[in-house]
């Protein structure tokens, strides 16, 4: 009896900071304030699993304490260091009818912000949420908010959510899947790889940050510098079909070859 077709994935989940973008949306805030080398090393041992990102997130916050105006100079950081076909990728899977959520540990404003510059609506976004100082600065001059809020008022608390915390991305992908079995998450940290049982495939990502352990545990592992083999890997052969001819093409072409040149590893046979 002769396999039916492959279905596309209908839901894929992706991660923000060294994943979308180079870099990791913390560690500039650090920049901005002078506190990079520690800040960075909390981050990078979070990461990797050898801390529990639950017991730095909300110290990081308290030494960096920033404003909304920091958070939009993260927002363009992130934007200048797009990942490369990230937001083509994005086009492509929407196109084909794939619903798309970007689900990241990294600060809500900033990356909402980035969000719409990939072309995701800001409710397709779960990231952390901070309190603010609303009488900092010069609160009464209501012409200063027009941008988003008075751009002095600085972080004063931690809502309570599950992103903070290292399994938290798990209650996230289960509670936005639903009924839906068809998933998929990429990303590249250990927060990442401990959501992988809430979806159908876990993508590793290692273009900006090869993590050995991710690259080791994730069901296909993503090496190149870029995003495109997603396309080829979330879609169904009639689907991907479909791209061509279309503006939407030449992300699935280079998927294609990336895939063809060893740059994508599968530790679990696929499906297709």
């Amino acid at each position: 009896m002769s396999q039916p077709p492959a279905s596309s994935f209908r839901i894929a989940f992706f991660d923000c900071d060294s994943t979308l973008t180079t870099i990791e949306g913390i560690d500039e805030l650090a920049r901005l304030t002078g506190q990079y080398e520690p800040i960075a090393d909390l981050t990078r041992r979070a990461m990797d699993g050898e801390i529990k990102l639950e017991e730095v997130f909300a110290a990081r916050l308290d030494l960096l304490r920033p404003t909304r105006a920091d958070l939009r100079r993260i927002a363009q950081a992130y934007r200048e260091t797009v990942v490369p076909d990230a937001k083509e990728t994005i086009a492509a899977l929407r196109f084909a009818g794939c619903e798309v959520y970007l689900v990241s540990g990294g600060l809500l404003l900033a990356v909402q912000e980035f969000a719409r510059s990939l072309g995701l609506p800001g409710r397709n976004v779960r990231a952390v949420p901070i309190e603010f100082d609303q009488l900092a600065g010069k609160w009464w001059r209501y012409d200063l908010d027009r941008y988003g809020g008075n751009p002095d008022e600085r972080y004063l608390s931690l809502p309570p959510t599950p992103l903070i915390e290292t399994q938290g991305k798990r209650t996230i992908l289960q509670d936005l899947s639903g009924a839906e079995k068809r998933t998929l998450l990429v990303g590249d940290g250990i927060t990442d790889l401990e959501a992988r049982d809430a979806v159908k495939l876990f993508v590793g990502f290692g273009g900006v940050v090869p993590r050995e352990r991710v690259a080791r545990e994730a069901d296909v592992f993503i090496a190149a510098s870029r995003l495109a083999a997603l396309v080829p890997l979330a879609l169904s052969k009639e689907d991907a079909a479909r791209l061509r001819g279309t503006a939407h093409a030449p992300v699935l072409q280079r998927g294609l070859e990336d895939i063809e040149q060893g740059l994508v590893t599968f530790h679990d046979k696929p499906t297709r």
